[in-house]
């Protein structure tokens, strides 16, 4: 008489008793006894079996539904070796299968407990980056209060306005990609910048500048703050609404692509005035030509070629907004790294506390701009806090060594590298674990 045994290995078998094994079986597997298939269960649900076999009689026979499978096992007869070894495989392909289930599970758990905790990190950035402006408007309060508006000269109103177009131009493009941290800080910046702007103009130290230039950007401003918040509020139409922004960044863009590159030219290379007109003039008619090509559609036209530009004719407007003021704010610091070196007298005006809490404003937004992989957002947080914080932290070691120690400035190096190193490493741990 052919006898039966259960083929299974130390993990699956449920208990031995007076040679009876108690195991469990899944469906699907070739077996002594029947498939149910008068009550289908639902998807993600497998029947399971335990089964009693002695002597080749089944003594007992439990079932009961679980929504996870982890088990694997076979019913075959003791006179068939080949049908025994596939069996073993087949359980230890079931074991593989369920670790790679767990882990990838695990994996992403872990994913998305540290897509939570960089979203955190980019909302704490707000505090830092806030406190880099707040002190500087409160001393201007107080010197107005007493009468000390003259103190004010000295602050470059041309630089907090190209802050504050840099803080709408990436207002947008956080808005557009649905960013609520990038878009809080980038809102905060604008009003606070515009705060300061409106202490130097009523104390007369914005230059030439009359009260309908001053009126218009701050209109442009704060209709830029609410609408990336009240946007719908603010339009009942969908057609006016979608006209009336569509509009704004349109012409955002167009200001922003202009004076940007005059800006950095004038800064970076210290080229003449004419020289970084001629630059401003053609990057308008660049932007221009894609204005025009947005109406009239001409990329779309297959007898119209833009040949270098047609790229940059697809190019979405709020993506060349926020790559706009990323240059910005990643290269203009190096003007003032050059500034530096060249007249190492201008250290002193550079307060240290300001540098520190702009690096880690921007560190903290590194962490967020990684790990959704927003080139960039990760360019801009990178080039703001390496560029506009370590590297003028590093002028000032060299030229200035009473204001920054080797202590200080090996301790915020070894901090401020080893947080980026952490980030991009524990970042790309989390996803290879979630198999992503």
């Amino acid at each position: 008489m052919m006898s039966l045994s259960l083929s299974l290995s130390s993990p699956f078998a449920k208990h031995q008793y007076r040679g009876c094994v108690a195991a469990v079986a899944r469906d699907g597997e070739r077996r002594l006894y029947r498939k149910h298939q008068h009550h289908p269960l639902p998807e993600g649900k497998r029947r399971r079996e335990q089964i009693l076999i002695c002597n080749g009689r089944i003594l007992e026979r439990r079932r009961r539904v679980k929504t996870t499978t982890t088990v694997y096992a076979k019913v075959t007869t003791s006179s068939s070796s080949s049908s025994s070894s596939s069996s073993s495989e087949s359980v230890k392909r079931g074991e593989t299968t369920q670790s790679l289930d767990v882990n990838a599970k695990r994996g992403k758990i872990l994913l998305e407990k540290w897509s939570q905790k960089t979203q955190s990190f980019a909302e704490l950035a707000t505090v830092p980056l806030l406190a880099v402006t707040l002190p500087q408007i409160l001393l201007n309060q107080q010197n107005i209060v007493q009468g000390n508006s003259h103190l004010l000269a000295g602050i470059s109103y041309e630089g907090y306005a190209c802050g504050c177009l840099g803080n709408l131009l990436l207002l947008s493009y956080f808005s557009a990609i649905d960013e609520p941290a990038g878009r809080n800080i980038q809102a905060i910046g604008v009003v606070n910048t515009v705060f300061l702007l409106s202490q130097l103009f009523f104390t007369g130290n914005c230059g030439d500048v009359n009260l309908a230039t001053y009126a218009a950007c701050v209109s442009v401003a704060l209709f830029g703050v609410f609408s990336a918040y009240f946007k719908k509020q603010m339009f009942s139409d969908p057609t006016a609404r979608e006209n009336a922004c569509a509009l704004y960044e349109r012409a955002l863009g167009v200001v922003g692509y202009t004076f940007v590159p005059y800006i950095l030219s004038h800064a970076l290379f210290k080229t003449s005035t004419e020289v970084s007109q001629m630059l401003a003039l053609g990057a308008f008619a660049i932007i221009s030509l894609r204005c025009a090509n947005d109406y009239f559609g001409w990329s779309e036209k297959k007898n119209v070629n833009f040949f270098a530009l047609e790229q940059f004719m697809k190019v979405k407007w709020q993506t060349l907004m926020g790559w706009t003021a990323t240059l910005l704010f990643s290269l203009l610091p190096i003007a003032q790294i050059s500034t530096s070196t060249t007249d190492p007298s201008n250290i002193a005006s550079l307060s240290l506390v300001a540098v520190v809490l702009g690096g880690a404003g921007n560190a903290l937004m590194f962490a967020r701009a990684w790990h959704i992989r927003d080139w960039c957002w990760s360019l801009g947080s990178f080039g703001g806090s390496a560029v506009g914080s370590w590297g003028v932290l590093l002028t000032m070691f060299n030229y200035g060594h009473k204001q920054v120690s080797w202590d200080v400035f090996a301790a915020l190096s070894a901090l401020y590298w080893g947080w980026v190193a952490f980030v991009m490493w524990y970042d790309d741990q989390c996803k290879k674990k979630a198999n992503i």
